[in-house]
């Protein structure tokens, strides 16, 4: 029987965000859930609010059900030989680090070992995120169901049934996010060239994405049909895509994607 239903080994900006938002959702309260960081400041707020904190990651792999291993994947060969030396009932292990196999964990933890990859993006901790999960061969589909019901959430998933498919889906989701971000930045450095002060450009054109992502989620008009519906002929913003067109839009985007996902089959590796 273990002590905790959920763990945090990682307790940074994400896994804090997750198992936070397991307790907005009611999931269990928040002593119910056992996080590790090395820094004392930052387990004190956890304890703050209301969390069973510890200096040890071992004891949040003895002593809970569930455990998101939040570090980073350069970190994963310090922990995963000292998790393996643990002599305990394995719990669920989620993994939210990119790139990171189930071969390079089951080869520490054993084959045994459940295990669910997720890959969420930071929209996540305002509850707006997009999470891929998927499952290795321990891991039972009541497993993978509590742990998609748990970023459900926060967001939106998907789930898929070859590893290989959380490479190919970061650019579109996990990374996406600081795309936008630079798309962002290029239009408010523009407007504000053009006089308008920076912080009327940031909230118009966030209210704009907002909005042009709801035209997109109603799902009745393809991308490219709702382009042409801006797009009237001999009109302003005509003039706009042609200089994104000629320029390469499509070609740039596709090729960052394609190293997007390289990368990702490299830290594998």
């Amino acid at each position: 029987m273990k002590t905790y239903r959920f763990g945090v080994l990682g307790a940074g900006n994400m896994g804090t965000a997750i198992v936070e938002g397991a307790v907005r959702a009611g999931l269990f309260p928040p002593a119910q859930a056992l996080l590790f960081n090395r820094s004392a400041e930052k387990r004190e707020k956890n304890r703050e609010k209301g969390f069973a904190v510890t200096g040890d990651y071992t004891e949040v792999y003895t002593a809970c059900d569930t455990v998101v291993l939040g570090v980073k994947p350069q970190n994963f060969d310090e922990i995963l030989p000292v998790l393996a030396g643990c002599r305990c009932e394995k719990p669920l292990v989620v993994s939210i680090a990119a790139g990171i196999t189930f071969a390079k964990i089951e080869r520490a933890l054993g084959a045994d070992t459940p295990v669910v990859r997720v890959m969420p993006n930071t929209p996540l901790m305002l509850g707006a995120g997009a999470a891929q999960l998927v499952k290795n061969a321990a891991a039972t589909q009541q497993q993978l169901d509590a742990v998609r019901a748990l970023f459900d959430t926060m967001g939106v998933t998907a789930v898929f049934d070859e590893e290989s498919m959380l490479n190919e889906v970061i650019p579109y989701a996990g990374s996406a996010p600081a795309y936008i971000y630079a798309f962002a930045d290029a239009m408010v450095r523009s407007a504000v060239q053009h006089g308008v002060p920076e912080a009327d450009a940031l909230g118009m054109f966030c209210q704009t994405m907002i909005g042009s992502a709801k035209m997109l989620l109603q799902g009745d008009r393809t991308p490219a049909e709702l382009i042409g519906a801006v797009c009237s002929p001999g009109g302003t913003t005509v003039e706009a895509m042609k200089v994104l067109e000629s320029r390469g839009l499509y070609d740039i985007l596709a090729e960052a994607c394609d190293n997007c996902i390289a990368r990702a089959y490299e830290l594998g590796k």
